[in-house]
C-alpha cells in the first residue's frame, strides 16, 4: 500500500465519523400484531412474521435509497475502476442461463 493510498483511506475515514449516524426504526411488534390475528398463530409465530416482514421491507427501503450492502460495494467497486465485466447488453457474464449467479 502506497502513502498515497494511506492517505486516502485516512481521509475517508475522517470524512465518514463526520456523518451522523442515524438508527433505523425498530420493528414494534406490538403495533402491527392486530394484521396477522386472523392468520390463527401462536404469538411467538406472529412475531416471528412481523419481524421478518420488517426485514424484507427495510431491504426494499435500502434498495430504494441505495445503502444496502451490494450497491455499496457495487459503487466503491466502480470507483476503483474494476466494475465487472459485461456482456452484450450490460449482462454480468456470472449470470447464467438459469439466472443464478455463480462465482466460477
Amino acid at each position: 500500500m502506497t502513502d498515497k493510498d494511506k492517505l486516502r483511506l485516512t481521509e475517508e475515514l475522517a470524512s465518514s465519523q463526520a456523518l451522523p449516524v442515524v438508527e433505523p426504526p425498530k420493528c414494534d411488534i406490538k403495533k402491527y400484531r392486530e394484521h396477522v390475528k386472523e392468520f390463527d398463530l401462536t404469538p411467538e409465530e406472529e412475531a416471528e412474521l412481523l419481524k421478518s416482514l420488517w426485514l424484507i421491507m427495510a431491504a426494499f427501503v435500502d434498495m430504494g435509497f441505495g445503502v444496502d450492502s451490494i450497491q455499496l460495494l457495487s459503487a466503491s467497486e466502480q470507483e476503483q475502476g474494476s466494475a465487472p465485466a459485461s456482456k452484450v447488453d450490460g449482462q454480468d457474464e456470472r449470470l447464467k442461463l438459469n439466472g443464478g449467479i455463480h462465482d466460477d
